[in-house]
């Protein structure tokens, strides 16, 4: 069937979008019009074959070949028919987390919590500019997090504890101060032999499950927003003192190079 040639082009009586199969046949002469094959459609289908979506506990509507994509369990759309919400809370995904959930470019709210995904969070997300919500806990990601994520600068709520992340959290410039906001692995003890680090982090988990607000850190004590911030602070003070400490011995040259020719001049002997 992949080798078949499907050509429906100029055939006034189509409905769209075409079948969801059709849409995935490289010989079909319209799988690259959006309206008979819509991206995000096809990028829904890629996230469910990731998540291993025939075993949801809920998947209904997902892969109808006729059914709008809004229609799909979990999905919510905009009334221009985009993807702006999918909340698969506790509904058995597994597998992996597809980078194709990028191409969802409205998307605002992405939560999977509860569930079984594993394997890295894909770069990919930090293409995902209207994102407000991502919720991801309680799942096994591991690895790294992403420093695209640091793009989605539009986030008010970010939830990553109960994983398997490491290393450093990238910086989000984050001002929400609500104590559930931003929460991640951050806590002691921890299943590594050091815990993740997430400074702007507004909570942290350790790995007995105990959740806790984030302490100020010392930087943050003393009015600073986060150690960039108190490093671009000391760079600024050093550049001035430079400065100053130059002119002062400018200056002081200046004056030295006056008096000197003075010191040095003798009166005329008398004969």
């Amino acid at each position: 069937f992949d080798d078949t040639n499907i050509h429906l082009r100029g055939n006034p009586g189509i409905l769209h979008p075409a079948p969801l199969m059709l849409c995935f046949q490289k010989k079909f002469d319209l799988v690259n019009e959006t309206r008979m094959c819509p991206p995000e459609r096809n990028a829904l289908k890629e996230f469910y074959e990731s998540a291993k979506g025939q075993d949801w506990t809920n998947s209904t509507m997902w892969m109808d070949p006729y059914e709008s994509f809004c229609k799909w369990h979990g999905v919510t759309c905009s009334k221009t028919n985009h993807t702006v919400e999918v909340n698969l809370t506790n509904n058995a995904l597994s597998g992996t987390l597809s980078e194709h959930i990028a191409d969802l470019t409205h998307l605002m709210i992405l939560d999977l919590a509860d569930n079984d995904l594993m394997g890295s969070i894909p770069k990919e997300i930090g293409r995902l500019s209207k994102l407000v919500r991502l919720r991801l806990p309680y799942n096994r990601f591991g690895g790294e997090m992403p420093s695209e994520l640091k793009n989605l600068s539009g986030l008010k709520l970010v939830q990553f504890h109960a994983n398997r992340i490491s290393g450093t959290m990238p910086l989000l410039d984050w001002d929400n101060q609500e104590q559930s906001s931003y929460i991640t692995d951050c806590g002691n003890p921890s299943d590594f032999e050091t815990s993740l680090v997430c400074t702007e982090c507004t909570m942290c988990c350790n790995s007995q499950g105990d959740c806790y607000p984030q302490e100020e850190t010392v930087v943050q004590q003393v009015g600073f927003k986060n150690y960039v911030f108190f490093a671009l602070a000391l760079l600024a003070i050093l550049l001035v003192a430079s400065g100053v400490l130059a002119l002062a011995l400018g200056a002081y040259d200046k004056y030295r190079n006056r008096r000197v020719p003075r010191e040095n001049i003798r009166s005329p002997e008398l004969t």
